[in-house]
């Protein structure tokens, strides 16, 4: 089986094990943002997984499963070696090998201890890419020479993708939403701490989630499940605790919110300007420009819009009424699973479910 791991990892056929392709939302290997991605690539490897990764050049967390049109995207070809040096949040690769530390990463070997060579396993670093476009690079276009792709890998994310709030803002769980539109398998796959970890834990994590996917890319229930959401939880005794099939927690915005309003005379926002370069050919773009009057553009007979104070806000997170939907999660739920040290696997389909009851003409 051929795997493509997609925003982290990519795997391809071997000669006794199935392998997988994957992606992942945190970008390239990094301490502070993917500090998962090699040793999970490693354990991978050890399995007898062939592995090609297809990573975002930088972060793209809470971006769901979003292209960015008008942009063109750049896929490097770079040695997993290259990317050892953590470069924070984003690579632009590749590095000297003289200046690539370790990071305390493993670099993946292959089965005789040897740094497998760039040739047999090559990462693909995307400029410009989403977690999706990497899926969508990954399955048409990426690796031509091998098998065609079985099943679709998103993760490990840096943190848990628990509950529809974060399942559907997600990069990772986004990469494999794109993937189940592809007609293809897929698995998200998630870390559920963002706290340092010891590398015990990671390695039982990485140990348990190889045998999970094999698991269930094994036995494959029928069309209805399309994708698996799969939450770690990061402890020592990951392998002794049980993984369990759970639903997403149904929460929702209340009193919270991702932006805060920024006072420009304390706090000044960096402004975005009109970019030739954006290739933008709508003509109903409003001219908001500071110190003008905002104009419809549309020839001779432009509408004329009442001007407007400009407001400024920046991307602050306030979580609280998120975070109590969690703690008051019940029993059977992936937040509750993976908040009391069991690994949650959610089977979902990727689809806006038809809601039963509605038929018929709209009187109006």
């Amino acid at each position: 089986m051929h795997i493509l791991f997609c925003c982290s990892v990519a795997l391809g056929r071997s000669r006794i094990h199935p392998a997988s392709t994957g992606v992942n939302d945190d970008g390239p290997p990094s301490q502070k943002c993917s500090p998962y991605l090699f040793p999970f690539v490693k354990t991978l490897e050890k399995a007898g997984h062939l592995v090609s990764v297809v990573i975002p050049n930088s972060s793209r967390s809470w971006i769901g499963k979003a292209h960015i049109i008008g942009e063109t995207l750049q896929a490097t070809y770079i040695s997993p070696e290259a990317l050892v040096k953590d470069a924070g949040n984003s690579a632009q690769g590749p590095y000297d090998q003289n200046d690539a530390g370790t990071n305390g990463l493993s670099v993946p070997s292959n089965q005789h201890g040897r740094s497998t060579p760039e040739s047999t396993r090559p990462w693909v670093v995307v400029n410009n890419g989403t977690p999706a476009a990497c899926t969508q690079l990954g399955i048409y276009s990426l690796f031509p020479d091998r098998e065609p792709i079985d099943l679709v890998i998103s993760g490990p994310n840096h943190g848990r993708n628990a509950s529809i709030i974060y399942g559907l803002a997600s990069g990772t769980v986004g990469g494999a939403l794109e993937a189940a539109t592809c007609g293809k398998k897929a698995i998200a796959l998630s870390f559920a701490s963002k706290e340092k970890q010891p590398a015990e834990t990671i390695q039982a994590a990485s140990r348990l989630s190889v045998k999970l996917i094999e698991r269930l890319s094994a036995h494959w229930p029928d069309e209805r499940v399309q994708l698996y959401n799969i939450n770690v939880p990061m402890r020592s005794d990951v392998e002794e605790r049980p993984a369990v099939y759970t639903n997403m927690l149904q929460n929702s915005w209340s009193k919270s919110s991702l932006y805060q309003e920024v006072d420009i005379h304390t706090s000044q926002p960096k402004k975005t300007s009109n970019n030739s370069n954006n290739n933008n050919d709508n003509n109903d773009d409003i001219d908001l420009r500071e110190g003008t009057s905002p104009t419809k553009r549309g020839g001779d007979d432009d509408q004329r819009v009442q001007p407007r104070q400009a407001r400024y806000f920046k991307w602050a997170p306030e979580l609280s009424d998120i975070q109590r939907s969690v703690e008051a999660s019940q029993v059977g739920t992936d937040t509750y699973t993976v908040m009391n040290g069991w690994t949650s696997v959610t089977p979902l389909a990727a689809n806006f479910s038809h809601v039963s009851g509605f038929s018929g003409e709209l009187i109006l």
